[in-house]
């Protein structure tokens, strides 16, 4: 019997709302990790395919309390479980198939040290910059492999002296993260965790 992600009916809806901004991003796939009474939900707004792509990695995360503690760890595909979890079902998590490259890493789960937090309008400052620059790379009416290449590009940058990179600047703006309080920016092992009220952005 595969484990369970059962959700409460709020968890479901928030989450739907989050997984409906994240479809216009990424590939498509989330992956499910738990190992108690909260589930940790991650899925790519860009990432890297393998060892010879070096472009950046960016991944929104959202964690959620279940009804009942599980263990699993799977990646399962976004609209299905959009669909799901609109329709108040629980969720079945596979667990040893495959799965894309970025669900292959995972972040640190501890080690993380702080290393600055930004203001809320300086983050919505920086992801403003961030869509000009993509813009500004762009030829007329380009195709979306053109405008995925120029992202991702302006998308790795460093923006801040916490090392906040433009990518998270947008996907905290994108999924609608922010709060009223400034982004808290950790770092660990090579990836840089800014959070925010409502979720996180993590970048390698």
């Amino acid at each position: 019997m595969l484990p369970i992600l059962a959700l409460d009916d709020r968890a479901r809806a928030d989450l739907v709302l989050l997984l409906d901004r994240a479809a216009v991003f990424g590939d498509g796939t989330v992956r499910l990790v738990a190992d108690g009474p909260v589930a940790l939900l991650t899925t790519p707004m860009t990432a890297s395919s393998g060892l010879l792509d070096s472009g950046p990695t960016v991944l929104i995360a959202r964690a959620a309390r279940m009804r009942d503690a599980a263990a699993f760890d799977g990646v399962v595909a976004l609209p299905a479980l959009r669909d799901a979890l609109r329709e108040g079902a629980d969720i079945e998590v596979p667990e040893g198939v495959g799965r894309p490259a970025w669900a292959a890493v995972s972040p640190p789960r501890g080690g993380w040290e702080l290393a600055g937090e930004v203001p809320v309008d300086e983050v919505r400052r920086l992801a403003a910059q961030a869509a000009e620059d993509v813009e500004a790379m762009l030829p007329r009416s380009p195709g979306e492999a053109v405008r995925r290449r120029a992202e991702r590009s302006v998308w790795a940058r460093a923006v801040h002296a916490s090392g906040l990179t433009a990518g998270q600047a947008a996907a905290l703006v994108a999924m609608r993260f922010l709060g009223e309080e400034p982004v808290r920016v950790t770092a660990s092992g090579g990836w840089v965790r800014a959070s925010g009220r409502a979720g996180e952005a993590l970048a390698r």
